[in-house]
């Protein structure tokens, strides 16, 4: 009977809040997002979404047909108002990948989530 309460309260006690809460403050949105199953430019890709700290970022759309990637350099604000975490990205160029330049885009950002409009990127 000891032994199975033992192995019923470390059962009972290993389970937690696995629940993805979003995450405060511009260091949760820096690093790489990446998102398969993509159609760019009408191929299939994988697109890879790359946030620095100094607020500049890079978009890359790399193809699985094996083709050379098309990577696209951005600058970005992120603001946090009123509960809601809001995301502009002017481009670094005359291109547009998916995003449209100047515009505020409402996102949630998790430790392990982006979503971004209606896509979303898991973080590598």
């Amino acid at each position: 009977m000891l032994l199975i309460m033992v192995a019923m309260s470390v059962c009972m006690v290993s389970c937690g809040d696995d629940d993805d809460k979003p995450a405060n403050g511009n260091s949760s949105l820096v690093g790489t997002w990446e998102v398969s199953n993509k159609v760019i430019n009408t191929r299939d890709a994988t697109l890879r979404v790359e946030f620095k700290s100094n607020n500049k970022g890079t978009m890359s759309a790399i193809y699985t047909d094996g083709t050379d990637s098309d990577s696209y350099n951005f600058e970005y604000v992120k603001k946090d108002l009123k509960g809601s975490t809001y995301l502009t990205i002017v481009w670094t160029g005359n291109y547009k990948l998916i995003y449209d330049s100047n515009r505020e885009y409402d996102v949630t950002i998790t430790p392990t989530r982006l979503v971004w409009g209606n896509i979303t990127y898991t973080r590598k």
